[in-house]
């Protein structure tokens, strides 16, 4: 499976930032701090993270099996 850095979209604006140095993607699960943030794997310079984000922030979404 591959994950691209396909940027990210900030809640402030529509600009698409760091495309080729950073990748997110959302989990289908909703968090359980904020009914409007939902799991979130994200990567940049070569550091994984999976953290609760809020599901404003225009984020990608690839179906994962």
């Amino acid at each position: 499976m591959e994950f691209p850095a396909v940027g990210y979209r900030g809640t402030s604006g529509s600009l698409i930032s760091s495309v080729g140095a950073y990748g997110g993607y959302w989990s289908s699960v909703t968090s359980t701090s904020y009914s409007n943030f939902a799991y979130y794997l994200y990567f940049h310079s070569g550091d994984l993270y999976v953290i609760d984000n809020d599901k404003q922030t225009g984020q990608s979404v690839r179906c994962v099996r």
